[in-house]
């Protein structure tokens, strides 16, 4: 069988690697395109978007409509495995967009229950909402066929995950943006060239270039405000190891009854609610009235979409074990407890750079002394050391995404 296994990969391995020589030839011949079209037409740059809660690109959105030589426009699809629970959120997903008056289609055809391919709505750049579970003709080696496939991380590149390094996918896109440069070292060790990799910032973090707005106000009161953000990788065979929902939900539960004068976000994993169901934590029944808990109860909310950085500056802590917020609630220079597992893949370098600042928990009585200090007590002994947390970060003054728009002007230009 190992033989066979060896023979398999060695004969996928040519293909793939005459795949990505042509994805590139492909951008080359692109590019050259675009050199002559640009300042003459206005180039259109899509945004792929199967789930509104990892929606990272609305400053770069906001920007190329102020553009004269870019317009932008969001296109929302299907995974390459869907269901009809599926087609109605990628509804809903239209729904998110078009109510923020939004340059919205949608690339699926939902009586035919078929994807459309793309270049039925002529992108000349194409943003990739993340790399995984993509429809054939979704993927780079299609695309690249008419557009420049570009790529900022939904997450942040601060764990040891191989899938934020291995996948085909980052060495077939045009352009990678990157948060930082161990990143960026990381990606080229696993044989990405350093041609395609950007080092910008995250672009989620330009959410912060402006106060947080009032229309957006999700709170009830100015008591003290708490987010629970549970990742969904709580079970043994996960991949991921960054959950630990199953330890502590009904004490978030419990905690939050006992303490009205306190106001939570229960913030969850996308994944989450089918997860729980699918490892058999909790019933469909017991899940749906956990889950209304958090919206319906007095001083508690639920959140579930994206557009969620004015609950996080308006917050004063998060308590979550998702990798991607250690890094996005930084800026807010509010307490963060991370819930750390017993097994775990773990944070890369950076990852551990960036988190001096944060309280870390093991277990429930170190939970409930942390919480008790923070809010009973009113003491933030780490504080200072986020400070210096924050200077690890790259935030342009103008924001990623500007960086990004001149990092495309210049380079269709130059036509390289």
């Amino acid at each position: 069988m190992k033989i066979l296994s060896l023979f398999t990969r060695a004969f996928l391995y040519i293909p793939n690697n005459i795949k990505g020589i042509l994805v590139h030839k492909n951008y080359k011949k692109r590019l050259k395109e675009l050199q002559k079209v640009i300042g003459q037409r206005k180039l259109k740059v899509c945004f792929l978007n199967s789930e509104n809660s990892k929606w990272v690109y609305q400053s770069l959105y906001d920007e190329l409509c102020k553009s004269d030589l870019f317009t932008p426009q969001i296109i929302v699809a299907l995974d390459r495995r869907f269901d009809n629970a599926e087609i109605e959120r990628l509804k809903s997903n239209y729904e998110f967009f078009k109510s923020r008056g939004m340059n919205v289609v949608c690339s699926f055809d939902i009586e035919n229950k078929k994807h459309i391919p793309l270049n039925k709505f002529c992108p000349d750049i194409l943003f990739y909402q993340e790399p995984w579970q993509l429809p054939e003709i979704y993927k780079p080696y299609e695309v690249s066929k008419y557009a420049l496939c570009c790529y900022n991380s939904y997450g942040t590149g601060t764990t040891n995950g191989k899938n934020e390094y291995c996948a085909r996918f980052f060495k077939e896109v045009w352009a990678y943006f990157l948060d930082n440069e161990f990143v960026k070292k990381t990606l080229e060790n696993h044989g990405v060239s350093n041609k395609n990799l950007v080092v910008t910032g995250s672009i989620k973090l330009d959410s912060y270039l402006s106060p947080a707005n009032p229309e957006k106000q999700l709170w009830k009161t100015d008591n003290y405000r708490i987010i629970y953000a549970p990742h969904f990788s709580f079970y043994k065979t996960s991949t991921l190891k960054f959950g630990t929902f199953d330890k502590y939900y009904k004490f978030f539960i419990e905690y939050a009854k006992s303490h009205p004068e306190i106001e939570f976000v229960f913030k969850p994993h996308p994944m989450l609610k089918k997860t729980i169901i699918r490892k058999k934590l909790m019933s469909p029944e017991e899940t749906e009235k956990y889950y209304s808990f958090w919206d319906k109860s007095s001083n508690t909310h639920l959140w579930e979409k994206g557009d969620y950085f004015d609950i996080f500056k308006t917050s004063n802590l998060m308590i979550t074990d998702c990798n991607s917020f250690l890094t996005e609630y930084l800026p807010t220079q509010h307490p963060l407890i991370r819930l750390v597992p017993e097994k775990t893949i773990g944070l890369n370098i950076f990852g551990e750079e960036i988190t001096q600042g944060y309280y870390k928990i093991h277990n429930l009585e170190e939970l409930k002394e942390i919480l008790d200090k923070l809010i009973i007590q009113k003491q933030d002994p780490l504080e200072d050391e986020r400070k210096k947390c924050l200077e690890k970060l790259i935030l342009p003054q103008n924001g990623v995404c500007s960086v990004i728009i001149n990092y495309l002007i210049n380079r269709i230009r130059e036509g390289v």
